[in-house]
């Protein structure tokens, strides 16, 4: 199970973009890197981590914004959010 530090970890590293311009608000809009090529391999990275699970969690597809990214990701298990 990631937690919420190495969700960024891994969003900065897929986009290749430094860790510190990733913040709970950052979105597809705010992040130049964050195309749909970007976009597929952030998925990409989070099914390698969750050994495939994440690939069963159809609304990764759509999530846009790391806010969305965390619920979706929570909500399945794959995402702890307490510190």
């Amino acid at each position: 199970m990631l937690d919420i530090n190495e969700l960024f970890t891994l969003i900065a590293e897929s986009l290749d973009v430094e860790r510190d311009i990733i913040k709970e608000t950052s979105s597809s809009e705010s992040i130049d890197e964050w195309d749909s090529l970007g976009h597929l391999s952030i998925l990409s990275s989070l099914d390698e981590v969750t050994n495939g699970k994440a690939s069963e969690v159809e609304e990764l597809a759509e999530a846009l914004t790391i806010e969305d990214l965390t619920k979706i990701l929570s909500k399945a298990g794959l995402l702890n959010t307490r510190s």
